[in-house]
């Protein structure tokens, strides 16, 4: 479901862009799912200054009949782990994969790099990375990964948007 991005995330997404600015981060590129609460909230981050891609890879995990439902009818708040009609975790994590290599492909050494998803889907990529971490993403988290060919690292986690209400 694309559920459009509520204003609170819409002060959240404006939040991290102000924690960006004010860290003189600067990014040469961008990229975000194709669902529109992640459009706009990679717009309110750069405040439309920077040209994005929308990759299908990035977007959220597929929860099936439970999509657009309330958290507590999620399978794992009555006990089970996983239902079959939602995407299976290796599944997500496979498309995380593409998209980071497609990422990686378009940027040069040194680059940085924008990527707006979703908490599941990236939390899962970046725990299947760092297994030891338990990273878990809250709306406008941020995860600081540093590529070096085939090596990855955790170099931070912030979260700019906590007390925002």
């Amino acid at each position: 479901m694309d559920s459009p991005l509520t204003p609170l995330g819409q002060t959240q997404a404006k939040a991290t862009g102000e924690f960006f600015r004010a860290k003189n981060i600067k990014f040469e590129k961008a990229f975000c799912s194709t669902q529109e609460r992640a459009s706009d909230t990679l717009e309110l981050i750069t405040q439309k200054q920077l040209e994005y891609t929308r990759l299908k890879d990035l977007r959220e995990k597929w929860y099936g009949i439970y999509e657009g439902q309330d958290e507590i009818t999620l399978p794992w708040n009555h006990g089970a782990n996983h239902d079959p009609v939602m995407e299976e975790d290796f599944l997500a994590i496979d498309r995380m994969k593409r998209a980071m290599n497609y990422i990686l492909s378009q940027l040069n050494d040194d680059a940085t790099a924008l990527i707006v998803g979703h908490g599941a889907i990236l939390g899962l990529y970046v725990r299947d990375l760092f297994p030891e971490s338990q990273f878990h993403f809250e709306n406008c988290a941020i995860a600081k990964l540093v590529f070096n060919g085939e090596k990855a690292e955790l170099a931070g986690k912030y979260w700019p948007a906590k007390k925002v209400k």
